[in-house]
């Protein structure tokens, strides 16, 4: 399982679900929104990118975010 929190000054909640859509083949995707944070928790990981889907994914959503503005 992996946990990782996205400041909401930052990070846009649907950028991050678009993500995880395209992903969703290799991992269970859970969203929990707080004050300021959305917290992803990641489970169910494929074997083959355990070590690199964080890395991945946050590369993945600041390189959409960063297209949108």
């Amino acid at each position: 399982m992996i946990i990782i929190n996205f400041n909401k000054k930052l990070y846009n909640l649907k950028i991050i679900q678009s993500v995880a859509k395209l992903y969703k083949d290799v991992a269970d995707f859970i969203f929990v929104e707080k004050k300021n944070y959305i917290i992803l928790t990641i489970k169910n990981i494929n074997k083959e990118v355990k070590d690199v889907i964080k890395d991945e994914f946050c590369n993945y959503v600041l390189s959409l975010i960063k297209t949108k503005k």
